[in-house]
């Protein structure tokens, strides 16, 4: 498997976990659309920082 494919998967989901602890309460998830609580807080930033570890991985220049 090639570093971009590894890179696709991570930054794809990154943004899946992303978008799923910020739409948590809109989707029945959360403990309601008022607070933004710390397990929100933590996904978002997991997914942050997976999306953009697969960034990295698309991004990087092979050495010849």
């Amino acid at each position: 498997m090639s570093t971009k494919t590894i890179g696709l998967a991570l930054l794809i989901i990154g943004i899946l976990v992303l978008a799923v602890s910020l739409l948590a309460d809109y989707l029945g998830l959360g403990s309601g659309p008022v607070t933004f609580g710390w397990k929100q807080w933590l996904g978002a930033g997991v997914g942050l920082v997976v999306a953009l570890a697969g960034l990295g991985f698309i991004l990087r220049r092979k050495k010849s």
